[in-house]
């Protein structure tokens, strides 16, 4: 009996020793691989998948808290119709999900660029996680229409978007300070000292307002209300917005006025705003 466990304590310390050699040799792999020359390939794969001209100038890989790495840097995207994005760096490494189980790889990932930060969980089924400085006006401003984008400034915001039957829905918090927010049809963009926001997109497409602060210099007002989904999209279609101004500069009255909104001497009131966004309607 004695020899017999002698012998199962060897067998066992054999195998251990054996899983220990194999692992610290794959991690040495891992490691030491010049996945370097894999960014062509990479980049080329990108370009085929998605159409999106790729180039990538490094490709490193590694080891992490969260396990292994791979991280690409200096990437240069250029879509068919001539935008183009820039990104500083882009990790990405597994996550523990039960995405995985459906087939459906889950990656946590960091994105670095001039136009913002990114560090959350990214699959074809769900994107949660925290932006970070983003500058929506720092993007191709074709992606916004002829106008651009209508928010400026660095905003921070956390989103919890999930994808079912093809259509995402979920919440996205808004905060920022020193932008401006360039209204529908408004000659000049307001600048804000604070920026505060919550969206929710439902199940059918309509984007609700749940809550929306703007204060600064020239305006201090409150918002709230709907887009409904369009035949365009999510938030194409009829909108239908509820806004409290609390203090106008009186320099933007008339512009107001010419809406056909009038407020008070102090430029307080309330307002209304309907229609599409091809075609606003303000009271």
């Amino acid at each position: 009996m004695r020899r017999q466990r002698g012998f199962l304590e060897s067998l066992l310390r054999t195998l251990v020793f054996t899983l220990a050699a194999l692992l610290a040799i794959l991690v040495f792999a891992f490691v030491f691989f010049p996945f370097e020359r894999l960014a062509p390939a990479l980049a080329a794969r990108i370009e085929a998948e998605t159409r999106i001209a790729t180039s990538i100038a490094q490709l490193d890989a590694g080891l992490g808290a969260s396990g292994p790495y791979l991280e690409a840097r200096d990437i240069q995207l250029r879509w068919p119709t001539g935008e183009q994005l820039a990104l500083d760096s882009l990790r990405a490494s597994p996550a523990l999900s039960s995405g995985w189980l459906r087939g459906t790889p889950t990656l946590r990932v960091a994105l670095n660029a001039a136009f913002g930060a990114f560090n959350g969980v990214v699959s074809a089924e769900r994107l949660a996680g925290n932006f970070q400085r983003f500058d929506f006006a720092a993007l191709p401003p074709e992606w916004f229409g002829p106008g651009g984008s209508p928010l400026a400034g660095a905003v921070d915001a956390q989103a919890d978007l999930a994808r079912l039957a093809e259509q995402w829905s979920g919440t996205l918090r808004i905060v920022g300070a020193d932008g401006s927010l360039a209204l529908p049809g408004s000659p000049v963009a307001i600048p804000y000292e604070k920026l505060a926001s919550v969206l929710r997109l439902d199940e059918v497409g309509t984007l609700q307002i749940e809550s929306l602060a703007l204060s600064g210099p020239m305006v201090e007002a409150k918002a709230h209300g709907e887009v409904a989904a369009g035949y365009a999209g999510p938030a194409t279609g009829a909108i239908a917005i509820e806004a409290e101004i609390a203090r106008m500069d009186p320099a933007l009255l008339p512009a107001l006025a010419a809406y056909g909104v009038v407020l008070d001497a102090n430029g307080a009131g309330r307002l209304s705003v309907s229609g599409t966004p091809d075609q606003i309607v303000v009271r």
